[in-house]
């Protein structure tokens, strides 16, 4: 990919994006939120896509799917006021929709654009298809890690404020009630995910932000998860529990593990 090729792509998630302009206030400060999350996760992408020394145009490609890997967002929230899938639709196959019947990636290489399209997809699985290409499979760890640490700020800097400003979008609608999952946890307990099917208060949701760490793919990640203690910082805002002490010191144990031992994908492509 090229850099104009990029900046027309900006060009058209920019006028997109104003099509969502509102007087509802809700709204807009949802269409905010997302619009804000995409930007930093362009950054955050290409911040780990430098550390794995991607040369230019790879790192243009690795923007491009960034910049519109929730682009589906903004329809899902103004349509159904969630960003719940479960209760609306897949985010990642909306936004797939959406730059499909819009012919956006109409400018690029054929290869380019089902690279990208293929990657915003797989986005949010829980787990990723097995018969990918290698290439394919790179850059959608990649997405995924950006996401990752993105939705990691914006629920840790949510939960600091949260008394003075709550947002039922970032809640998706959970009970702030005081018990906990003995199942979420125990998951953590064994260095597995979180299922949705798990959550049933904030309590769970939090407990499944911290097991997103037992789906990092690159040690530039684990890193700046480390640094910015994303996961202590959700432990502040759990109950006390010596089952969740432990939890948080596996994880914190596993991020350590990684950083020392996990090699570095190079480039692939």
């Amino acid at each position: 990919m090229k850099a104009n090729e990029l900046e027309t792509l900006k060009d058209w998630f920019n006028d997109y994006i104003r099509t969502f302009e509102s007087d509802d206030d809700d709204i807009n400060k949802n269409i905010i939120l997302k619009h804000e999350h995409t930007k930093r996760v362009c950054q955050e992408i290409i911040d780990i896509g430098g550390e794995l020394n991607l040369n230019e145009n790879e790192l243009y490609l690795a923007e491009a799917m960034a910049l519109f890997h929730d682009v589906g967002r903004f329809e899902q929230y103004t349509k159904y006021r969630t960003f719940l899938d479960l209760k609306s639709e897949n985010h990642a196959e909306l936004s797939v929709k959406i730059l499909k019947e819009n012919n956006v990636l109409k400018i690029i290489k054929d290869e380019e654009k089902r690279l990208i399209l293929k990657t915003i997809s797989y986005h949010n699985r829980k787990v990723l298809p097995e018969n990918e290409t290698e290439t394919c499979l790179f850059f959608a760890k990649l997405l995924r890690d950006a996401d990752k640490l993105d939705i990691w700020k914006v629920v840790t800097d949510y939960y600091q404020r949260r008394d003075d400003e709550k947002n039922g979008a970032i809640e998706l609608g959970l009970p702030d009630l005081p018990e906990f999952s003995d199942d979420a946890c125990n998951n953590l307990i064994d260095k597995k995910i979180v299922g949705i099917e798990q959550i049933r208060t904030m309590n769970d949701f939090k407990m499944l932000q911290i097991g997103w760490i037992y789906d990092v793919n690159f040690v530039a990640t684990f890193r700046k998860v480390r640094e910015r203690e994303y996961l202590e910082i959700i432990r502040r805002f759990l109950p006390k529990s010596k089952k969740i002490d432990y939890a948080l010191e596996i994880a914190q144990g596993y991020i350590l593990e990684k950083i020392k031992h996990e090699k570095n994908y190079h480039r692939l492509i």
